[in-house]
């Protein structure tokens, strides 16, 4: 499996724009109208460090998310503001389609890793996995 080797806000972004062409099966979506609706997922019996911390306890704390439905430029700019560190892995799936708003729910680990380190590399998009 190829290791990624390099991460910043322009590759997190476009791997995250791949996952989402699979998801719509390549159909073209305005950018303009798609949504996410970020769940961060807590996992039991991993070792967290101090960004981590930071991450689950301010950027992405129920406080600061709430139920906000954040843009594709938003949410870039939140997960990845620490590049090249970026969660270890990211789940995407259509929750709906409301009024032309395509809406996404952005499950995402809380643990932040360098991108050699990132899952789901089988992709071609990691750290994100379609979940169809």
């Amino acid at each position: 499996m190829n290791k990624i080797r390099e991460m910043n806000k322009d590759i997190f972004q476009n791997n995250l724009l791949m996952t989402i062409k699979e998801i719509m099966l390549d159909k073209d979506v305005d950018v303009k109208k798609i949504r996410f609706k970020i769940i961060p997922i807590y996992e039991e019996k991993k070792s967290f460090n101090a960004i981590d911390d930071s991450m689950r306890l301010i950027a992405l704390s129920e406080k600061n998310l709430g139920n906000r439905l954040l843009t594709l430029e938003e949410t870039v700019r939140l997960v990845a503001c620490n590049s090249p560190l970026v969660p270890i892995w990211i789940n995407i799936s259509l929750d709906e389609i409301d009024n032309n708003i395509i809406i996404f729910d952005f499950e995402t680990s809380l643990r932040f890793r360098k991108p050699s380190l990132l899952r789901n590399g089988e992709t071609g998009h990691p750290p994100f996995k379609a979940k169809i």
